[in-house]
């Protein structure tokens, strides 16, 4: 049988044993529950860190949104600007046109007795206030017109068409336009240039010719 201080030392033995174990398992939980916070505030800081690039990115583009909005509409009225100067041109145009219309015809009729008869008023006018009056009237009857034909539905839409047509225009930049200007001006100087070696050539070949025949 065992002796009384064995059996002490083998209950003393495990009870340190246990002491340990309780130790060790206390020391892993409190491990684990470290590793969990850690894990808890790292997925919370990947969350917030997420959170700030989505926010960055929605504002980017929304600024990107912004800035394409600004630029097409830029170009939108820089589209209508032309549009716009063209009908412009067309009235000058036909202010001209009718302004010059209106003097032939005013000073067709002057020259008539009947005209001279029925409105002596007209028939006076002197031919450099009659050009004056005539052209200011195309002026504002051409003005009118051209109004009055943007104002209508259906060219309003073929204008919008046309000005969407060349917002896709990708006109050259000015350093292709002088690239292009080089180009053209070094090609014809040297089309010139042989053109009139080859002229000199051959009326020299053909002096000889002549010479040789006569």
């Amino acid at each position: 049988m065992a002796t009384r201080k064995e059996k002490e030392a083998a209950r003393k033995g495990s009870d340190k044993t246990a002491d340990d174990a309780a130790r060790e398992e206390g020391a892993e939980a409190s491990l684990a529950v470290r590793e969990s916070s850690d894990l808890d505030t790292a997925a919370d800081e990947t969350e917030e860190a997420n959170d700030e690039s989505q926010e960055q990115g929605d504002e980017q583009s929304d600024e990107l949104a912004e800035g394409d909005s600004e630029e097409a509409i830029a170009r939108q009225l820089g589209a209508d600007r032309y549009v716009m100067a063209g009908f412009f041109a067309l009235a000058i145009l036909a202010g001209y046109v009718l302004g010059r219309t209106i003097q032939t015809i005013w000073a067709n009729l002057a020259g008539r007795d009947w005209f001279n008869q029925a409105l002596p008023s007209l028939a006076s006018v002197a031919e450099e206030s009659r050009t004056t009056v005539s052209m200011v009237l195309g002026g504002l009857i051409s003005v009118v017109m051209v109004f009055r034909t943007y104002r209508r539905p259906d060219v309003r839409t073929w204008t919008d068409e046309v000005a969407s047509e060349l917002m896709k225009v990708k006109w050259p930049t000015k350093k292709d336009v002088t690239n292009s200007t080089l180009v053209v001006i070094a090609a014809s100087s040297f089309a010139t240039l042989y053109l009139a070696l080859l002229d000199r050539l051959w009326s020299f070949v053909t002096s000889i010719v002549y010479r040789t025949g006569s």
